[in-house]
């Protein structure tokens, strides 16, 4: 009985010792890891929002966090911004990386470097209310009010489109900061937008959300192809390389495709 007892308080001391081992080694490789700060924002769920508690969440976010445990060498931290301050504050060198479903476009990439991969798909559709029949292609869209966020890369697009076309097609673009999905509702509905510009999966949000009010225009041909982005400092190559390789091995073993679902419905990442 005594030779157990012995046998029992040794294994204890040896779990202790291994315990304090391991924590003693997490914490040195955490003192040790780099910190990264990655910039996003709270208003765009189910991609990046605060939860009940106040807490951050979302695809986008996810997609961070299961990043982060592929790089050990590195701690990452978030700071949230409004949208359009996010660039700012990367370029000011307050933050590492951009995460807030950037599309690419050549404006950007003369600032900034874009992930390797993209993990959403970012192909843009016009949507009107679902009663609405007037409004099939962008040249329906001339004299009309669309609803364009700022900073975005949809801004440009339209912008392009503009100084493609006589004065009297061109499309009157709305810009908002930070408009609320309940807030486009309101304005689509009194007449202040006459459209917008989302994705398949923005949209699916929308309608669950609020009772398929909307529709897109042309679901086979979209105004625009591109894909959600993570975005860099010019000078931080190797950041922007290791990031690739964990962001990789993210989509080949499915795990971009699965918080995907979870977060959006269904699988937009192709």
């Amino acid at each position: 009985m005594k030779r157990n007892v012995v046998k029992f308080v040794s294994v204890l001391v040896a779990l202790s010792l291994f315990a304090g081992n391991a924590f003693a080694a997490k914490k040195e490789k955490k003192q040790k890891a780099k910190t990264l700060v990655v910039g996003t924002g709270t208003n765009m769920k189910p991609k990046c929002f605060l939860d009940e508690n106040g807490n951050l969440a979302g695809y986008e976010i996810d997609i961070v966090r299961e990043i982060d445990k592929l790089l050990p060498q590195y701690e990452i931290v978030f700071e949230t911004y409004d949208f359009k301050n996010i660039l700012l504050a990367l370029s000011a060198g307050k933050i590492d990386v951009g995460a807030h479903q950037y599309e690419y476009n050549p404006e950007r990439a003369k600032n900034y470097l874009f992930s390797e991969y993209g993990y959403n798909s970012y192909n843009k559709f016009i949507a009107v209310l679902a009663q609405r029949n007037d409004i099939q292609s962008w040249a329906d869209l001339a004299g009309k009010n669309l609803q364009v966020g700022i900073g975005s890369a949809t801004l440009t697009e339209v912008q392009n489109y503009n100084n493609s076309v006589p004065k009297e097609k061109q499309i009157n673009a709305v810009v908002t900061t930070n408009a609320t999905y309940e807030q486009i509702l309101a304005a689509m509905k009194n007449g202040t937008y006459d459209a917008f510009i989302t994705t398949k999966a923005d949209l699916d949000q929308r309608n669950k959300e609020f009772g398929n009010v909307y529709k897109i225009v042309d679901g086979e041909h979209p105004v625009a192809e591109n894909s959600a982005y993570h975005i860099f400092n010019k000078k931080d190559a190797q950041l922007k390389a290791d990031w690739d390789k964990a962001l990789k091995t993210l989509i080949d073993n499915g795990t971009i495709s699965r918080l995907s679902v979870k977060w959006l419905g269904a699988d937009y990442t192709h």
